[in-house]
C-alpha cells in the first residue's frame, strides 16, 4: 500500500490491492478479496490507511 502511494500519490483501492495480492500470493481474485476483507473486517480503506500511517482519502467514506 505504501509503495503504491509513493508511486501514484494516492492510496490504492481494493481493485489494485487484490491485483497485487494475486501476483504476490498466487491466488485468484475472489480468494484475494476474501482474504483482504478478513484482514480488515471493519473496512479496508479505513483500517489499512490507519495501519500504514496514511490519511484516508476524502472521497472514500466507506469500505
Amino acid at each position: 500500500m505504501r509503495k503504491f502511494y509513493d508511486e501514484k500519490g494516492v492510496a490504492p483501492d481494493v481493485r489494485h490491492t487484490t491485483k497485487q495480492m494475486v501476483e504476490d500470493f498466487g491466488v485468484d481474485k475472489k480468494a484475494a478479496k476474501s482474504k483482504l476483507f478478513k484482514m480488515f473486517p471493519y473496512g479496508y480503506v479505513k483500517q489499512a490507511c490507519k495501519v500504514s500511517g496514511m490519511k484516508r482519502p476524502r472521497g472514500w467514506s466507506t469500505g
